[in-house]
Formats: C-alpha cells, sequence, structure tokens
C-alpha cells in the first residue's frame, strides 16, 4: 500500500463522516421540521460548508504522487486540519431539536464565534501548510498574491467570528459561497 492510498483512506473515511454528519442533521431538522423555525442563513453556511467538503475530495487526486507525502509532518498537518474541519461540520447544524423547538437564526448566532472561529483556524493551518508544502515552487509575486488574498479571506471570516450584525453575516456570506462557487467551476 502506497503513502498516497494511507492518506486517501484516512481522508475518505473522515470526510464522510463529515458528509454523514451533515446529511444527518439536516435529516433531523426535515424530519421534526414541525419544531423548527427555518432561518437560510445556517443553511446557507452549511451548505458552503458541504461544498468545500465536495471540492477538497475532490482536490485530493492532485495528491497522487508519493512524493507528496514523503513528510509525516505534511500528513499530521493535514490530520489536524481533518480534526478542526470535523468539528466545524459538526457545529454547522444543530445536534439536537427539543420538544419546544429551534430556531435556526438563534442558533446560527449563538453559535457563530465557535463556528467562523473554527473556519478561520482551518484557514490558517491550511495557509500555513500550503505554504511551507509550496513555497520551494513559487516566486515573490505569486506568494504575496497568495497571501494577500487569503489575508483578505481570513479578515472576512473574523468579521463574521466578531459580528452579530445580521446584514455583515449575509453579505460575507453570500461571497464566500460566491466565491466557492467560481472555484469550482474553474476546475
Amino acid at each position: 500500500m502506497s503513502k498516497y492510498d494511507i492518506v486517501i483512506t484516512l481522508f475518505t473515511i473522515v470526510y464522510g463522516l463529515m458528509l454523514t454528519d451533515l446529511f444527518f442533521s439536516f435529516h433531523r431538522l426535515t424530519r421534526y421540521r414541525k419544531n423548527v423555525k427555518w432561518h437560510w442563513l445556517p443553511l446557507l453556511a452549511a451548505w458552503y460548508l458541504f461544498l468545500i467538503i465536495l471540492k477538497n475530495w475532490w482536490d485530493l487526486s492532485s495528491f497522487q504522487s508519493s512524493t507528496d507525502w514523503i513528510n509525516i509532518y505534511f500528513f499530521i498537518a493535514y490530520g489536524h486540519l481533518l480534526f478542526l474541519i470535523f468539528l466545524l461540520v459538526s457545529t454547522a447544524l444543530p445536534d439536537v431539536i427539543e420538544k419546544n423547538g429551534i430556531d435556526l437564526r438563534e442558533y446560527y448566532f449563538k453559535n457563530h464565534r465557535y463556528f467562523w472561529g473554527l473556519m478561520s483556524s482551518v484557514v490558517i493551518l491550511s495557509l500555513i501548510i500550503n505554504y511551507f508544502k509550496l513555497y520551494p515552487q513559487l516566486n515573490k509575486l505569486d506568494i504575496i498574491s497568495v497571501l494577500g488574498v487569503n489575508i483578505i479571506f481570513i479578515l472576512m471570516l473574523l468579521i463574521l467570528t466578531i459580528s452579530k450584525r445580521y446584514w455583515v453575516h449575509v453579505v460575507i456570506l453570500i461571497i464566500l459561497v460566491v466565491g466557492v462557487l467560481f472555484e469550482i467551476i474553474g476546475k
């Protein structure tokens, strides 16, 4: 079994668990829909994660050579990244629907700091991993442009972490979803 086979097996299992958690959480909401005060914002955030998981899973095919996994440090770093993404997905939608119901907008804003804080951590760790992995192949201009885009991305996530303003969450989340859709379309 090659290093890539080991990596892809672990990633497939964890990504599968993430999707399962997301699917069960959504199923719970629809099953007990009479007790749910629906709101589109947390559903959009969950769909955003769904798209990211599928995109990341698809992107694994670009790491097929064993030289990509020659260093155990990258494997361990990616393992930590998977852990953070799993926590993030587990927070996207409620785990339990109480008998007195749940208000999805209230749930979203009760958990937005944890959710977007985790997302910020995911992006920062991903940026660090990619910096060390790709640094030898990039010129200074590429590094500056990639870093600049990611700093803007991280700032938007930090704003979502801090702000409780509804309109801020609407605007930034729509920008994030459109961004990931363009990234997917460009593949």
